[in-house]
């Protein structure tokens, strides 16, 4: 995983949370920085450089977390102007 998703081999990531975290940064990396590690968690930060770190305790969480911030302001993405997403894509 590169720096929109950063882990590396011997993680300690189980197959599910590796599957989420690709998820995450599939669905979400060109608006927002994902990250998932032992010491910090699950988190993610805008690329606007708006707020700072949303984290969460599970995937989930922060999915939620990334889709209510997303919903108040959009990021610009690449291409494009922001759109609100359906937070359960």
């Amino acid at each position: 995983m590169d720096a929109a998703g950063r882990t590396a081999a011997g993680d300690g990531m189980t197959a599910a949370d590796r599957e989420a975290l690709e998820a995450l940064v599939f669905h979400w990396g060109d608006a927002y920085e994902i990250e998932h590690t032992e010491a910090r968690g699950w988190r993610a930060r805008r690329r606007d450089g708006l707020g700072g770190w949303l984290t969460a305790a599970s995937p989930e969480g922060l999915l939620a977390g990334i889709s209510a911030d997303y919903q108040v302001k959009p990021v610009p993405r690449p291409g494009g102007e922001g759109t609100v997403r359906d937070p359960d894509a």
